[in-house]
């Protein structure tokens, strides 16, 4: 799945997405998009996305500065979640994830 939200919480959030374990393939198809749009943008307007040299790439939400990139793997764990969610979240602040 590839898709673009337009003016929610950053002016432009592009997505890629899938079932199964191919995040190298996603990713790809992530890059590829984001290529494609700033094409696009570039020979509509002659502009380009805005990247300050200090703050990288500005938006409207502030939480997203730098490179604006967020990476999330969904996996199911229910040897964890069977026994103590508590114990789940521990974990995961141990390896700096969050679980959701």
């Amino acid at each position: 799945t590839f898709l673009i939200w337009v003016n929610e919480e950053d002016q432009l959030r592009i997505i890629s997405m899938e079932n199964g374990g191919n995040v190298k393939g996603v990713f790809e198809r992530l890059c590829l998009g984001i290529k494609t749009v700033g094409d696009s943008v570039r020979k509509e307007s002659g502009k380009e996305f805005c990247l300050d040299p200090k703050y990288g790439y500005v938006h409207s939400c502030p939480t997203n500065l730098g490179t604006g990139m967020r990476a999330s793997v969904h996996i199911d764990l229910p040897g964890w979640t069977k026994h103590s969610v508590d114990k789940l979240k521990a974990r995961c602040e141990d390896l700096h994830l969050q679980p959701r």
